[in-house]
């Protein structure tokens, strides 16, 4: 009776030990990280080319701002200058 109580404990354990080992890739599993490896690379280029273009044109907003402030400026100055003269009857 031991001797078969002591074989269940072997095969248990072996079947656990078994269960728990390592496992290796199948060359799908590979294939699958490998083109998911490549899609990350391509989506972190893709992503540093967009944030580059969100600079760019954040850059050439400011631009654009600072260009609109500037004819308002004179746009007011010149429109003050023609009620003057429209005022002085010229």
């Amino acid at each position: 009776m031991r001797l078969t109580k002591y074989t269940w404990v072997l095969l248990v354990g072996a079947l656990i030990f078994a269960a728990c080992g390592p496992k290796k890739a199948t060359k799908q599993t590979l294939a699958q990280l490998e083109e998911c490896n490549k899609a990350l690379e391509s989506a972190e280029a893709r992503k540093t080319e967009l944030v580059s273009k969100i600079n760019s044109l954040s850059g050439d907003i400011e631009a654009k701002k600072s260009k609109i402030a500037s004819l308002q400026s004179e746009r007011d100055s010149l429109s003050y200058w023609l009620h003057e003269v429209l005022e002085k009857g010229y």
